[in-house]
Parts: C-alpha cells; structure tokens; sequence
C-alpha cells in the first residue's frame, strides 16, 4: 500500500478515521462538500482537506488541490493513493460510480479503492476494478457517535474483495492496532445484522432497561446501569458467552423470571422471553435438565403465569 489516503466523506466515520490515519504517520487528504474546513480538522493542520460541492471531482486532482494546502502532508513523497470511501451506504454506489467516471483513464489513478459500508460487498466499487484498481470492502466493527480521535485503535475491520486491496485494508487496520478478517460477499447483509445486534440493539436494550427502571425509582439515571452494562461486556470479554452470562435465566431462577414478566407490558415481555430463549440456548449446559426444560415452557407461553 501508499502512505497516503484519499477519504471521500466528512462523516464521524470519515473524520475519525483521518485523524486516527494521520497520528499512525499516513498523509491524509479528505474531500467534503462543504466550502469551510470541517471543524474537527481545525487543530489538525497536516490533513488537508478539498472540497467537492459536485461529486464530479476525481481523485487525482483532489490530490492536486490538496498540494496548495499550507501545511498539507499529502502530496509529500511518491505519487501513489489509496481511496477510501466514507458515504453512506445508500450514497456509495453511485458516488463511487461518478468518480471513477470523472476519474477516467488518466494517470495517476489510486491503487487501491476500499469502503466503510457494512452492508456492501467490495463490488459497490465496481467501476473502479474495471480501470484496473484493486477494491475491497473495509468495514470497521465499531460505533463511532461523534469525531473523535482513537475511535479506530485496536477495532476489527470486516473485509472482502480483491487480494492487494485486502492487503491494503490489512495494512491499514494494523497500523491502527486493529486487525481484518474475511467476509464472504454473499453473507454481508447477515454479518451487518450481526453488528446491529451487537450495537445498535444493545442501545435499544438499555433504553427498554432506564425505562423500566424509572418505573421503579423517581432517581433513575442511565449512569447506574452504565457500570452493570460495562461489567457483563468484560465478563464476556475474560470468560466467553457461555460461562460470562450471568441473571436468572443461568440460575434456573423460574420465580424470578415469573416476576419480571408479571410487571412488563405484552411487547415488552415478548422481548424478554425472546431474548430470555436466546440466553437459556446458550447457557444450557450450565442447568440441570429439569430446571432447562421448566425454564423453556416459562419463556416460551404467551402470557406470563
């Protein structure tokens, strides 16, 4: 891979990537559509930024752009760019579309053309492997709410596509501290619901959790479940799925779990129970047989007992 990189999008991805690019010693240049520098690159001088108010900008002449940037790392040593796209998922195709279009047959093109998005495959990139430059899909597997910088040390980044643009993302994560692992093309869709469950819905839990427990106490904050949340990610984190989950449903505590039902709304119960069988599947081995079966009836029956 270059030393240097191209990111199209001024995004949390795409801003947070910069600045975590740049401290590992990679010229950055970002391209965004507004006129003013991003405020997060305020401090950051060595990234250079270029903007692109029309998508029909190509990358070598955003690169040339780039050059009269005082204090812009980006065209410091030989020519050659990687590209990375930071869009979002409904925006890339076409997006990367356009500017291989705008791009042309001229040199320099970048050698390698990767993306952010999870859901899509390195084929989103297409147009670009037609002129002759490697692509691969490089989606981090992180939640990133707001620039910042570090948001990328030590992440894992899911990937698939050509073999030198894979070897680029793989470059690119270890100088992040981070590491890649193959995504087969066809299973994308399910390996970002995966990250959904992982994250998103993880948030979605929490906020059923404060809210249910603002039903029980008048000084209900999300900071008090905040240290109980952190504690069973670690547990996971030392002791695995299995032996790292903790609560009833492990315990075989069928009155508890009766309990908790009792007080929840249908909806809510549904998901209880749903989420209770995903639990009681992992952690069977750690229940008597009686305790399983008597477990399963419970969180399986429409109404709670």
């Amino acid at each position: 891979m270059s030393s240097r990189v191209l990111i199209v999008g001024t995004g949390r991805v795409g801003l947070s990537l910069a600045a975590d690019l740049s401290e590992a010693g990679m010229a950055v240049t970002v391209v965004g559509r507004k006129a003013e520098r991003p405020t997060f690159l305020g401090d950051r001088p060595q990234i250079g930024y270029v903007s692109a108010p029309s998508p029909e900008v190509d990358a070598a002449g955003a690169f040339e752009a780039a050059a009269t940037l005082e204090g812009s790392r980006a065209l410091e040593g030989p020519a050659a760019f990687d590209l990375l796209f930071c869009v979002t998922d409904d925006a890339l195709t076409s997006l990367a579309a356009s500017w291989s279009e705008a791009a042309g047959g001229r040199p320099p093109l970048p050698r390698t053309a990767l993306h952010t998005s999870g859901v899509d495959s390195a084929e989103a990139l297409a147009p670009w492997r037609a002129k002759g430059v490697a692509i691969a899909s490089w989606h981090p597997l992180v939640a990133v709410a707001s620039p910042r910088s570090g948001a990328f040390r030590g992440v894992w980044f899911g990937v698939d596509g050509d073999a030198e643009a894979c070897r680029t993302g793989e470059e690119l994560a270890r100088r992040l501290g981070g590491r890649t692992f193959a995504v087969r093309p066809e299973g994308r869709a399910q390996y970002h619901a995966a990250a959904v469950f992982a994250s998103n819905f993880l948030v979605a839990c929490l906020h059923v959790a404060l809210d249910e427990l603002c039903g029980a106490s008048d000084e209900a904050e999300l900071e008090a479940l905040l240290p109980l949340a952190a504690a069973a990610l670690g547990n996971l984190g030392e002791l695995g799925l299995s032996m790292g989950a903790t609560g009833p449903v492990t315990r075989g505590d069928a009155q508890t779990i009766t309990s908790n039902l009792a007080v929840l709304d249908p909806e809510r119960a549904s998901l209880y129970r749903a989420l209770g069988r995903e639990l009681l599947e992992l952690t069977a081995g750690r229940l008597e047989p009686e305790a399983h079966v008597r477990l399963e009836a419970l969180l399986s029956a429409r109404e709670a007992p």
